[in-house]
């Protein structure tokens, strides 16, 4: 049986629609008060990068995965 609190958590409002059209974006991501850097979401032609802040390797993950993800 799991004890603790799981490792990470994510959630994200919104209000606006954001267009994605340009590869580059960047998205810089804090914990639930700002006050800590959590990494940062790159979005590309092929996909999204994470790097976690302080990080030397990013993790991609493809246009298809991410769809594949979201529909469940």
């Amino acid at each position: 049986m799991a004890q603790g609190r799981p490792k990470k958590w994510i959630s994200a409002r919104i209000l606006e629609s954001v267009y994605l059209g340009k590869a580059g974006i960047e998205v810089v991501v804090w914990d639930k008060w700002g006050k800590t850097r959590r990494g940062t979401a790159i979005v590309s032609v092929g996909g999204i990068r994470w790097r976690r802040y302080k990080g030397k390797k990013a993790i991609s993950i493809s246009w298809d995965k991410l769809q594949e993800f979201a529909e469940g």
